[in-house]
């Protein structure tokens, strides 16, 4: 009886673990994904994963760490551009966005969790953290965190 009681609040904790969401801070404009994995595998994997998600690299060099790319539609006439870094066992991400509201072009716009839930800026880090944490998922054990400008 007592081993049952045991896996019955072994399984709730674990259902509660993963149905909880992490809390994005205000103002967050790069998103951290930490593993164990070699900078060289995690740079196959993600420029890997980004193509097979519908992005063109437009820039990398995988000695200096990083790969950019082009602007992908991510509907609601909203593009966003992939900036990543690789830094010993961490991947970085960053972004831009463009998108036109209301006749008004918008170009270059960096991706930060701040303003209105319709605007570029929180609409695109968005889209970019959902992209993350699809990334995670094909990584394996993976860390995800949240970065603050200037800190």
């Amino acid at each position: 009886m007592k081993s049952s009681l045991y896996i019955l609040l072994l399984l709730l904790f674990t259902i509660t673990g993963y149905s909880q969401k992490p809390n994005i801070p205000k103002g967050a404009s790069r998103i951290e994904l930490a593993t164990a994995l070699s900078d060289s595998i995690l740079f196959d994997i993600i420029s890997f994963r980004l193509e097979s998600a519908g992005f063109f690299i437009d820039q990398s060099d995988k000695g200096k760490g990083y790969l950019i790319t082009e602007y992908k539609n991510m509907g609601e006439a909203m593009s966003i551009k992939v900036i990543v870094g690789f830094i010993t066992n961490t991947v970085v991400f960053s972004g831009q966005g463009e998108a036109e509201i209301l006749g008004n072009q918008y170009n270059n716009v960096p991706l930060a969790n701040k303003g209105s839930g319709s605007g570029i800026e929180k609409g695109g880090f968005i889209a970019l953290n959902e992209l993350v944490k699809k990334l995670s998922k094909t990584i394996g054990s993976s860390h995800i965190s949240y970065l603050i400008a200037g800190h």
